[in-house]
């Protein structure tokens, strides 16, 4: 194993050279519900907490110790939580400090568990014995990755260096960069896409499927739950012919002994906005400003999840005068 794993290392920097003099020509993202990665449902415990508001999810995390100022430790174990879905309350807090400190904490918790999975991917990829014969099940296993990273789709065999563009898709997206894109996308959770399709990234998808804006032609994806919208996002950073040279800086990390940098590979995320290097600016901006970088060494804490049922309370009616 320890053999096939230098081989696929070698060929990664021979592929790094590759992307980077033949850079395909970019087109817009694109995502459909049936391309999310569906993970197994996590073990659940309790019934599920049911908050109203910002403020009542925001004393649930303190009440939790989900705090990192009176808990500095927490990134060490960051609380499981899964959200049935995006609150539509979450558009009339008007606390921007709470707004901004609730939704950094709800998007760590998802950042991490996909990234869980992707590292499950990960690990099982390099155990591999690649010179060796396969069972069937790693067979059917490695021809599903090669679909799912949209490496090919055929049922092999799978020549060398479309194993090592495999290892180089399947890596976490550093959680920083997931908060804060989700952030900027999402208007901090509370923009028409997000209430209505769990939509926290701004992604596109085939006209006729999801949500048309009102202001153009375009149509967002729409998802079940917005674990589903984590995951979309991150497969499309790890597949999307734009982010090529992302996928090239972060594999080189590794091969450094680094962990992926939020911050240093937001400056690749030109092609998701029109804005362009502005936009990058302002994620790694962001990034700084409100001290994530801590967040892309962060870890969930063991043991089962708590499912989060956010309930649409109507906002109380004001006295009349």
């Amino acid at each position: 194993m320890t053999s096939a794993i230098n081989k696929l290392q070698k060929l990664i920097t021979v592929i790094c050279i590759l992307l980077l003099v033949t850079l395909p020509a970019c087109d817009p993202a694109t995502t459909s519900r049936s391309s999310v990665p569906q993970a197994a449902p996590a073990k659940q415990t309790g019934a599920p907490v049911e908050v109203g508001s910002m403020k009542e999810l925001g004393e649930y995390y303190d009440s939790i110790g989900f705090n990192i100022n009176a808990n500095p430790d927490i990134f060490n174990a960051v609380p499981r939580l899964r959200f049935t879905h995006i609150p539509k309350t979450w558009e009339e807090e008007p606390s921007i400090p709470l707004k901004q400190s609730v939704f950094f904490r709800t998007m760590a918790t998802m950042a991490l568990e996909v990234n869980e999975e992707i590292q499950g991917q990960r690990r099982k990829l390099l155990s591999l014995d690649i010179d060796g014969p396969l069972s069937a099940h790693d067979q059917t296993w490695l021809q599903q990755m090669m679909a799912q990273y949209r490496v090919s789709y055929k049922t092999g065999p799978y020549s060398p260096e479309q194993l090592a563009e495999l290892h180089i898709r399947v890596d976490i997206i550093p959680p920083s960069l997931t908060l804060v894109q989700a952030a900027i996308e999402s208007a901090w959770g509370s923009s028409r896409f997000a209430r209505e399709g769990n939509a926290l990234f701004g992604q596109w998808t085939t006209p006729g499927q999801g949500i048309k804006a009102e202001e153009s032609d375009a149509w967002l994806a729409a998802f079940s739950n917005p674990h589903e919208s984590v995951a979309a996002y991150c497969l499309n950073l790890n597949t999307h012919p734009s982010y090529s040279i992302f996928r090239v800086s972060r594999a080189e990390m590794r091969q450094e002994g680094r962990p992926p940098n939020g911050a240093e590979l937001a400056m690749h995320l030109e092609k998701y906005s029109e804005k362009g290097v502005e936009y990058t600016s302002l994620v790694k901006s962001m990034i700084s400003r409100h001290s994530l970088e801590i967040a892309d060494t962060a870890r969930l804490q063991d043991g089962p999840e708590i499912l989060i049922n956010p309930i649409d309370r109507p906002a109380p009616e004001k006295p009349i005068s």
